[in-house]
């Protein structure tokens, strides 16, 4: 079914999709199994297979990645752009954010991808934009008061 959805947008003038499923049946990127991808780029459909270790990784175990609550979603999600989240964590948002770097034609490879999103995370740019997106769009308190635990 991976490949349905490309070829379904594409028939409606879609150019440059992705879709994945991770051997750990996730409809994400995960850094703890193999993915499947179905990339529609320069109007080809290709398929391909994603190690998270072949693109520079740590495998991680399900359970170090697995979110069960609202507030610990918004948790992890605040503690992984400052860098303060546990290592697969980290990790499997770089590899997300590492497809979308690829569909939106700002990297060519996962490889690539991956380490700019790596340092992106790491150098606290990340952070960085969500503050001000916050700032310019919530409450700017609330953040502070995640972020500080």
């Amino acid at each position: 079914y991976l490949d349905r959805l490309p070829l379904i947008l594409k028939r409606k003038g879609a150019e440059n999709i992705m879709t994945v499923r991770s051997d750990d049946g996730m409809d994400e990127f995960s850094t703890s199994a193999v993915n499947r991808v179905c990339i529609l780029k320069n109007d080809k459909v290709l398929m391909n297979a994603i190690d998270p270790e072949v693109v520079g990784l740590h495998k991680s175990s399900l359970e170090d990645i697995q979110i069960k609550t609202k507030e610990e979603a918004i948790t992890s999600f605040v503690k992984v752009l400052n860098n303060t989240a546990n290592q697969a964590m980290i990790e499997t948002t770089a590899l997300n954010a590492a497809g979308g770097l690829i569909v939106a034609n700002i990297s060519k490879n996962f490889e690539e991808a991956v380490e700019l999103a790596l340092d992106t995370i790491k150098s606290g740019k990340a952070f960085s934009t969500l503050e001000k997106f916050v700032q310019d769009t919530g409450d700017i308190s609330k953040l502070k008061e995640i972020n500080d635990g």
